[in-house]
């Protein structure tokens, strides 16, 4: 009977060091797969079609890029690739507000180490680049390059839905796929919180708008444009909504019939709110008589830019500027700070 019981403890303690040994192993393998997940796409073939419908094949995400487009650049720094980066665009380094942000974002910005290449294509080849990131209607520099065998991935943006087409365009040629996701659900929340404000405003309290794209007081965002996207997002009616056009010229008759209740600008070199509050010619129009007319500072540029993720911010802005009892629990600094943290890892303070 002792005998008896001594075998059976001991065919349990096998089978209990057993099981113990398989759950190690199958521990084991689920951190392989998981490692593996994460090196695949560090390692894996590219192949995306570019904003002019070519196809660019890599064997592996670059390593070595050229990004001349400042928005694409915007979003290699958000995704984690900016030491990938071996060349940018001159206007990086000499607009003040994004030059300003971003040194403080990377030293060799700040030391202007990358060099600035631009239209010099013999420099762009010297640096060997597994692909330069261009503006897509830079045909005859796209063209030089590729005769050099060059890959180039050409981007527009015309659209927010094609400001996502970019960052997945970027981040499958960097090989930062999963943290592409990660930006799109934070700006999907980010949009969500400002819907769920403006859901709140009851059709009779909707307000008009105008968005004005510059250089006159007449440059105006048809329905096309993101600037009547941007209107539509902060709870505005663009009142140039039957405008089949993305930007376009508009009759100032047309406007006072319109009569906005708002005036929204993007930041243009020789326009201020100035130029409409002190003309006489729209005095009459209801923006004017509420000093309703407002311009994204030069100072928040970098932080409203409409052709990235941030131009949710942008939307933000524009919605308390509209409406801002209905956002007077939103302190905008906060929420540019948290952003940042949330979209390159630093607040620009």
């Amino acid at each position: 009977m002792k005998k008896s019981m001594k075998t059976v403890t001991a065919v349990i303690l096998s089978v209990m060091m057993l099981a113990v040994m398989a759950l190690s192993l199958v521990g084991c393998q689920q951190g392989s797969v998981d490692g593996g997940s994460k090196a695949a796409e560090e390692t894996q073939s590219v192949s995306i079609t570019d904003s002019r419908g070519v196809k660019i094949e890599l064997d592996k995400p670059a390593e070595k890029i050229v990004c001349l487009l400042n928005s694409a650049l915007n979003d290699l720094y958000m995704l984690g690739g900016a030491d990938k980066v071996i060349g940018i665009d001159q206007w990086t380094y000499d607009n003040a507000v994004t030059y300003n942000v971003l040194s403080k974002i990377d030293d060799r910005i700040a030391k202007k180490e990358i060099p600035a290449i631009d239209s010099n294509v013999e420099k762009i080849i010297s640096l060997n680049p597994d692909v330069v990131i261009i503006w897509a209607g830079n045909e005859d520099q796209i063209k030089a390059l590729e005769e050099h065998d060059v890959k180039v991935v050409g981007i527009q943006v015309d659209s927010f839905d094609e400001v996502y087409t970019k960052l997945d365009m970027v981040a499958a040629v960097a090989g930062k796929k999963d943290r592409a996701a990660e930006i799109k659900e934070y700006t999907k929340n980010s949009l969500n919180s400002l819907n769920e404000k403006i859901a709140t405003i009851k059709d009779s309290d909707k307000k008009s708008g105008i968005f004005v794209w510059g250089p006159s007081t007449l440059d105006l965002a048809g329905k096309t444009s993101t600037g009547s996207s941007l209107l539509d997002l902060c709870g505005l009616t663009n009142c140039a909504a039957k405008v089949d056009e993305e930007h376009f010229v508009a009759k100032l008759e047309d406007v006072i019939k319109w009569n906005p209740d708002a005036i929204m600008m993007w930041n243009i070199a020789d326009l201020s709110e100035k130029d409409y509050l002190n003309s006489s010619q729209w005095k009459d129009v209801t923006a004017i008589k509420d000093q309703a007319v407002y311009e994204i500072p030069d100072e928040m540029t970098f932080y409203c830019d409409l052709w990235t993720v941030k131009y949710a911010y942008a939307a933000q802005l524009m919605a308390k500027n509209a409406y801002p009892e209905l956002f007077k629990d939103v302190d905008m600094d906060s929420a540019r700070n948290d952003m940042m943290m949330a979209l390159y890892g630093k607040t620009a303070e």
